[in-house]
Parts: structure tokens; sequence; C-alpha cells
């Protein structure tokens, strides 16, 4: 059979980082990996949007997908599509949001909704459907009918690391040197833990696997890292820095083998500061920037948010990586109580501590997190408007007068990423020359998030008129399953 995995584009109003980077679709090339004795491809919708014309070329008899909650609607008109174009096409849906919350996926045009790891799952649905036995056999699944779902037996969130196969990465190589993250260009996407240990309310990492972590052995990391031609590599797991002892024999092994990568990497500030020499010897051996969730610059915030952090521990940590010269990507999360006072404690932590790269996210409720019912009633926005769930948009009632809320973000962004001259000063070790391509392509990914968040308080009501004009259809950019072909 032939099996394309398509991976969505991003949405009209959907801000995110998608104007900094472009990432692999990892999850697609772990799905293509569980598929044996079949003819399969992936179709990255991000760079190469021609849907209709893929679906004419390769005739395909499944086509699977999935996305986070911003692209569910982009989802269900890539379905439309693919059974417009033959509706005897299984229709297959994954990934994070639909493991979360698979009633949004509930939609004619799609069959089966697979909940949990997806390469095994993927591998057990397309071998039944080869056989022509029924799916709903296989633990964790959903089938839409009607407005809800019928499930198979519930199914399990662990993760067979051991037998988990590498990523088909050959099925992107005409892509690959086309992804980057910020200025790491090419770059390859490696996951070597699955789960969270950690439970911050805001965050559903943790939930993905039921609260359990499960590692890869370190002989299996360094065996993927060596088949990688990019020099950088993305560590994408959920905090990296975990197991002391595993990580110390993943830096014996990288040092034995002679690999010479540059790293990025999760990082919680916990771990920083209780083995600054691990962070040290990685420093040692390429690791060239962390990403922390820093959250905020304050206490009491850090401590509703169940973060085990403090903001004396975060600036701890910080200046640990600076020490060992790894940059330091910062998020933040804005609470939509804030005052123009709270932001500018904000932009003072962030010049403080000396951090380059941030983000800033207002507080968002997401679905399978912890404070999603707490906040249910009181958002802003309809539940699915699903493209503006980007952590960019507030959905929440905000102190300020929302178009000030954005404002205020904007000028902590202008403020300190788009000044040249603090980039300059803060000597950063991933940074290419100002002038260069890099550098200018991120400039303008900037000015096209600015631009984007300068409208961001009118996007709620611009997918409310188009609701009312013509339902869903339309916002996610695909054509309805009635238009003329």
């Amino acid at each position: 059979m032939k099996i394309l995995l398509v991976r969505p584009n991003p949405p009209k109003y959907t801000i995110g980082l998608k104007h900094i980077m472009v990432c692999e679709p990892l999850e697609l090339e772990y799905v293509a990996a569980g598929i044996q004795g079949h003819n399969v491809e992936i179709l990255d919708m991000i760079l190469e949007k021609d849907l209709r014309g893929k679906l004419r070329s390769f005739q395909p008899d499944i086509v699977g997908t999935g996305s986070y909650i911003t692209g569910v609607n982009v989802v269900k008109d890539i379905c439309c599509e693919a059974k417009a174009f033959n509706p005897k096409v299984l229709t297959m849906v994954g990934g994070v949001h639909a493991t979360l919350a698979p009633g949004d996926f509930s939609d004619p045009h799609i069959d089966v909704i697979a909940m949990g790891e997806g390469a095994a799952l993927a591998g057990r649905i397309i071998a039944n459907y080869d056989r022509g036995q029924s799916l709903e056999t296989i633990p964790g699944l959903a089938f839409p009918d009607g407005p809800s779902l019928r499930f198979s037996p519930p199914g399990t969130l662990a993760v067979d690391v051991k037998n988990l196969p590498l990523p088909r990465r050959s099925l992107i190589e005409k892509y690959k040197n086309r992804y980057y993250y910020l200025f790491h260009q090419p770059v390859t996407l490696v996951k070597t833990i699955f789960g969270c240990p950690f439970t911050c309310n805001f965050c559903f990492c943790w939930r993905l696997t039921g609260g359990n972590v499960y590692l890869r052995s370190a002989e299996s990391v360094v065996e993927e890292i060596q088949q990688i031609e990019s020099r950088d590599i993305y560590f994408v797991d959920d905090t990296f820095f975990v197991d002391i002892n595993r990580l110390r024999k993943l830096r014996d092994l990288i040092r034995e083998r002679r690999i010479e990568k540059d790293y990025l990497a999760y990082a919680h500030t916990d771990f920083i500061v209780k083995h600054p020499g691990i962070i040290r010897d990685w420093a040692e051996i390429g690791l060239k920037a962390c990403i922390v969730g820093l959250e905020s610059p304050r206490d009491d915030e850090l401590l509703n948010y169940e973060k085990k952090a403090t903001v004396t521990l975060n600036t701890e940590a910080v200046e640990i990586l600076r020490k060992n010269k790894v940059d330091v990507y910062g998020s933040f999360i804005v609470d939509p109580g804030w005052t123009k006072k709270d932001f500018a404690r904000l932009g003072d932590y962030i010049e403080k501590t000396g951090i380059y790269y941030t983000v800033i996210q207002p507080l968002t409720p997401l679905p399978g997190t912890t404070i999603f019912s707490r906040f249910e009633n009181t958002l802003t926005v309809d539940r699915g408007d699903y493209e503006i769930w980007d952590m960019q948009h507030a959905l929440l009632p905000t102190r300020l007068p929302l178009k000030e809320f954005y404002r205020q973000i904007r000028k902590l962004y202008i403020r300190k990423i788009l000044d040249i001259g603090r980039a300059r000063r803060l000597q950063l070790r991933t940074a290419p020359p100002v002038w260069s391509k890099k550098y200018l392509r991120l400039v303008w990914g900037g000015v096209r998030v600015m631009l984007s968040l300068r409208k961001a308080h009118l996007h709620a009501k611009y997918l409310a008129s188009a609701r009312g004009r013509d339902g869903r259809a339309g916002l996610a950019g695909h054509p309805k399953e009635n238009d003329k072909r």
C-alpha cells in the first residue's frame, strides 16, 4: 500500500515561532519508521503546499496527519481533501493533541484517531487495514461517529524505548537543508527522552506518558548522532538534563568516539544549579545553547505555576550557563493580570540576566493541562478557534486593555531582541555576524511577529466573523469538499 504522511502548514492567525524556525517533522519520521513493507512518503506542507498535486501523483491508500491544537482545522481540511480525491482513502490522525483531546478531531472526513505513541499505533493500524481486519480491536484508538467518538479498548501511554526504531530521515532528504531553528541550520532533531519528571500546571508534556519518564540508552542515542550529517543537533526532549549518570555516559561516549557536533537542549534550572560540573563538561563537547523555562521574575507566580524553582535559583542557573559560554533561550509567561509595572519588571530581569533569546507567552490554559478546567469558563475566545491557541494570543481576560497588553509584549521584543547593539554587547555564542543572511532572517522573522502582534487583539473577531459566514470552512486555507476541482 501507499501511505502519505502530511505535516500541516500553520494557519493564518497562528503566531508562535513559525517566522523564526522550521524544524523537521520528527513525529512523522517515527511513524514512518513503524511502518514495514509499504511505500511511505512525507509531505511537509510548511515547505511544499500542493497537497492536491501530491495526492494525484502518489495516489495514496492511506493519509496520516496530526498537529498541536493550533492545527486542528488544518488537519480536518487535509482529511477532507484526501476524501474528496478518493473516498476510499483511510484517513488517520495522531499526535499530541489527538492524545489529549481526541474529541476535537471528531469529523466525518477522519476515519481513525490514534491516542499515544505514534510509531507503534500507526504500524498496527496499517497492518490490520491491509489484512482487512477490524481496527476497533487495537487499543488506544477513537473513531468519529457523528458528533461523538467511539473508542476501542484503552491503550497504554508507555513508550517502548528499547525497541523504538530510528526515525526515517531519508523521507525528508529533499527538505533537510531548509530546516532551521533560529541560527541553527541545517539542524537535526533527536529525541532521547519521552515524558517529563516535572509537573508544571501550565504544561501537558508530563501527562502524555502518564507521568512516567522513558529514557533511551546512551548507546542508542550516540549511534543515532553518528548517523547524522548536520553539525547542529537539537535535543527535543521536554528536559534533556535529567539523569546525571546517563549524561555522564553520553559525554564519555561522545568523547571516546570523537564526535564533533553542536548541541541545543532543554534544561530545568534546578538541575543546572545542582550539577554545574555536567554543564561545564557538556559545554566542552559542544553544548551551545539551553532552552530554559524561567517563566516569571516573581516567586509567587513561580509557586502558582508549580514550577519548583525560585527567581534566585533561575538567576543562578543563567549565570552558570553564561559562565560556560552557553547561550540561554529563556521563555516567560505573562499573567493576564499584569500591569505596565509587571511588564517593566520582566524587562529589567531580562536585562539584568543578559538574556537575548526570549519567548514571551500569555498564560494559556491548554487542554490537557491541569489548569484548563480552572479557566475553561473564563475564556475570552471560542474553544473552536484553535489557531489562536498558540501561546501568543491572550485567551483570558486581561487587566490592561487587550491592545495595550499586546503592545507591552511588542515593546519587550523590540527592546530585547531587535536591538542589534544589544546582541553585539552580549557576545552570543550561537549568533552569526549581524549582517549575515541568518541574522537578517531572524530580524525579519521578528518583524513579522511584531506585525502579527499588532493585529492580535482583532484575530478572535476575524475568526468569529468567518464562522458566522460559513462555519469552520476556509479558516485553515484548504478547500471544502464541495469546491469545484
